[in-house]
């Protein structure tokens, strides 16, 4: 007796034993159809010995024919190298490193589908090697040298890169990760699985390490550049959205190419296993995938134990109720315990999941138990009407210049009827999921190529439908004129411009005339130089060329210098001469994709109100708002974005920006976001809505909750806090945690409230938001330009003795930076009066 038969012998004796205790105690209730699928990881089946390899193959589905499972998830490719002859990729070191002589993929194919079982191909997309010891492949050829290499800075493109823009080599489970935001490799990985969908008879693909390994990835060049660029960031979206949106639109790329070759292929992925926190966590919107038609099965890796009513029981929940109808499969793990699982399969099938899946083959001894208890007899596959019988279909096709061979990366395609914008990637390709049968108006544009509208076309209910697009030859550059003509410098302040095409792409930018230290980048800025005090009233000469393949324009004006003007305070906003009711500078809170998942549905207000004494005037802002929990990672962001009044405000980022709060309950840490729009709009007029963000006022985060200045109740009485952008820390959100545009200038985007021990609902208003010229003179407590009665009173109210820590804004009460306010503050504050109030 072989080894296999030994083991299928054990095991029938074992079931029948269990079975026995089953009819007695009682089992999970069999459900069929149901998905009942095993992982077989890329470390338990392959050899460089074919018989070998061959035997464990044969096991592997044996062991699920016998134990009435019905899928398997079978890794071919882990880490940019593959399991089967690739045209692209080389072998595994797993099973020799060479081509073995035999087709491994193709075998396993063959001998799941002797025994019965559904076969998906396991594919790893986002990790280009592993290796404990952090060494490189052996194989030159390797993927790792061409694109991953962080110590050739010609061969890293792909690696990901840190918030500080630095590549890195490894990271989480000893993988060098792939940025998903380079459309090269968009392109790239979907050739790699259409590679195996084309030429093998698999049921399914299954996807894993589809993501980052967390959220401070990928700050790399190419995306940075992409996400920067309304062309390739349409929706204007935040780097975490865009980063994020980067692997779906990726995903509904990769399924729509599949629908078109075959279209009941199945496609899934094994997923981070909370689907609330994995979007900004991991850039992992896997419920969106689902939602829009790029995903048929999800499986959450809930690698942990628990019952009904117990996290495992949540989570399992809030996939259901958001996958838009699509599979869900829940991921357990061998660590878990009998116990466990077999409860746990019970519970997927009372909460209306379409299966379970267990990771993994290797460590799985649970045979005889699962086929006493819970899969005691075959059953079908769920169906999937969306494939059997769909009501939409499907629009895909390649955008390229006038040749016909050349891809338009970024190219942005609409379809009439729709709003979402579709981007071509790294060979052109772009798609529409679930469209709605009719006829389409599809429009493509690229700014260095113009316009292409192709009307006609027609979509019909469970069709694919291709359709090219040709945006013709490479527009020739035109730089816009600059305005006004002369422009100013200021003395002692950097002169920048930043010069914008209005037609056509350009390759280079060259300067042409300029006075000393002056520049133009590769993206047209223009700066470097600063105008001493004897250049008051002179004028300068400026040039600049921009180039592409096809020809070149250049652009010439002057530049007046001036003295510096005096400074005046900028009030954004008092709130003042709107009625109650309206919505003035901010929105409401859930308002924000970023954190309304952060925030109960209610109560959601921010609004005018006269209902309590304004700071100044009869108006101010109320802002109301409850945390789901008291977790760390919670935070709200009011936003300015496209506000009904009161717009994206643009401020100087060498300014402090004022702030006047009252709080009655509870409290919270406040802090400022800025958008770097590098926008030439006056102060406090509409900056735009494009660029990354910084927060001012945070040296940290919680999990994405900045950690500002902590703000705590005081009953009726206005607290006052300052943001200063150039004393206060700076903290990434969106962009490289240094806040600098060419133009000095940009949008104040949000006030962040993040959690610190309060639930609420909390109450807070606000008022008199205003741009200073500086920092108050010590003692100022009010910012009213003098040191008087009311400073003290507000003083007394921050006085709490020596040694005891004072926050928010009674920090400015603190003269010698000790933390407290006591006696020897009340001596500077005395010092300072004036004849003021």
């Amino acid at each position: 007796m072989n080894h296999r038969d030994r083991k299928r012998r054990n095991t029938a004796v074992a079931a029948g034993l269990l079975l026995s205790v089953t009819v007695l105690c009682g089992g999970a209730a069999a459900q069929d159809p149901e998905f009942r699928a095993m992982w077989v990881t890329r470390f338990e089946w392959p050899s460089s010995n074919p018989a070998v390899s061959q035997a464990t193959i044969d096991d592997v589905m044996q062991d699920l024919a016998a134990s009435n499972f019905n899928a398997v998830f079978f890794q071919v490719r882990g880490q940019a190298d593959v399991l089967y002859p690739s045209p692209d990729e080389v072998w595994s070191p797993l099973i020799g490193g060479v081509d073995p002589g035999w087709d491994p993929l193709a075998y396993a194919i063959d001998a799941a589908h002797a025994n019965g079982i559904e076969f998906h191909a396991y594919i790893n997309t986002h990790t280009c090697w592993q290796s404990s010891s952090d060494t490189p492949p052996t194989n030159p050829d390797h993927l790792f040298f061409a694109h991953c290499n962080a110590a050739d800075p010609a061969a890293r493109d792909w690696l990901i890169h840190d918030v500080s823009g630095q590549p890195v080599q490894w990271h989480e489970s000893d993988y060098v990760w792939i940025a998903p935001g380079v459309p090269e490799f968009q392109a790239y990985i979907r050739r790699q699985v259409l590679h195996v969908v084309e030429n093998y008879d698999v049921d399914g693909v299954h996807f894993d390490r589809i993501r980052t390994p967390n959220s401070g990835f990928s700050y790399d060049p190419i995306s940075l550049a992409r996400f920067s660029d309304p062309q390739s960031n349409p929706n204007a979206l935040d780097f975490s959205h865009w980063t994020r949106d980067q692997i779906t639109r990726n995903v509904r790329d990769i399924y729509a190419e599949i629908a078109a070759v075959k279209p009941q292929l199945k496609v899934s992925a094994a997923v981070f296993p909370n689907s609330v926190t994995a979007p900004s966590s991991q850039h992992q919107e896997a419920l969106v995938w689902a939602q829009t038609g790029g995903m048929d099965t999800l499986v959450p890796m809930m690698y942990f134990t628990g019952g009904a009513g117990s996290t495992w029981d949540t989570r399992l929940q809030q996939w259901l109720a958001g996958s838009g109808g699509r599979h869900v499969v829940a991921g357990q793990i061998t660590t878990e315990g009998q116990s466990a699982l077999l409860d746990q399969i019970g519970l997927t099938r009372l909460r209306g999941g379409e299966g379970n899946s267990i990771f993994s083959w290797g460590s799985f001894t649970l045979w005889a138990p699962y086929l006493a208890q819970v899969y005691q007899t075959p059953v079908a596959l769920p169906a999937m009407a969306w494939k059997d019988t769909p009501a939409t279909g499907i629009v895909y096709g390649y955008v390229t210049s006038g040749d016909g061979s050349s891809p338009v990366i970024d190219a942005q395609v609409t379809r009439s009827g729709s709003a979402y914008v579709g981007l071509a990637t790294g060979d052109g390709f772009y798609s529409f999921l679930l469209v709605p049968p009719g006829t389409y108006t599809l429009t493509a544009s690229h700014p260095g190529y113009g316009e292409t509208v192709l009307p006609g076309v027609e979509v019909l209910a469970g069709e694919v439908t291709r359709r090219d697009i040709d945006l013709g030859v490479l527009l020739p550059p035109v730089i816009a004129e600059v305005s006004p003509d002369p422009d100013q410098a200021v003395v002692q302040h950097e002169y920048a411009r930043q010069l914008i095409l209005t037609q056509g792409t350009a390759d280079s930018w060259i300067m042409l005339d300029g006075p000393p230290g002056a520049s133009v980048d590769t993206t047209g800025r223009v700066s470097g130089w600063t105008p001493a005090g004897a250049d008051a009233g002179q004028t300068f000469d400026f040039a600049v060329r921009a180039s592409n393949a096809t020809t070149s324009d250049d652009e010439s004006w002057t530049v007046t210098v001036i003295d510096a003007p005096p400074c005046a305070t900028i009030s954004i906003t008092d709130f003042e001469g709107f009625a109650s009711g309206a919505q003035v500078l901010f929105n409401r809170p859930r308002f924000s994709g970023t954190t309304i998942g952060d925030l109960a549905t209610e109560p959601d207000q921010a609004e005018v109100t006269d209902a309590v004494d304004a700071f100044s005037g009869d108006s101010c802002s109320v802002v109301r708002w409850r945390y789901l929990d008291t977790s760390p990672e919670r935070w709200m962001r009011l936003t300015t974005f496209n506000a009904d009044s009161v717009p994206n405000p643009t401020i100087q980022l060498d300014r402090p920006l004022r702030v006047r709060v009252r709080v009655d309950a509870g409290r919270f840490r406040l802090a400022v976001g800025v958008r770097e729009t590098a926008t030439t709009a006056e102060l406090g007029a509409d900056g735009g809505t494009s660029g990354s963000i910084e927060w001012i006022g945070a040296a940290s985060d919680m999990d994405g909750a900045p950690q500002g200045v902590l703000v705590e109740a005081n009953p009726g009485v206005w607290q006052t806090f300052l943001f200063d952008p150039l004393s206060d820390p700076i903290h990434s959100f969106t962009g490289d945690g240094a806040l600098a545009t060419v133009t000095n200038r940009g949008v104040f985007e949000h006030l962040a409230f993040s959690v610190v021990d309060t639930v609420g609902p909390l109450t807070v208003y606000i008022d008199d938001v205003d741009l200073l010229c500086g920092l108050p003179a010590f003692g100022d407590l009010n910012h009213d330009g003098d040191v008087g009665l009311d400073d003290y009173a507000l003083f007394h109210d921050c006085r709490q003795g020596p040694g005891v820590t004072v926050a928010g804004a009674c920090l400015e009460a603190d003269s010698d930076g000790d933390a407290d306010v006591d006696l020897g503050d009340a001596a500077a504050l005395l010092a300072a009066f004036t004849d003021g109030n």
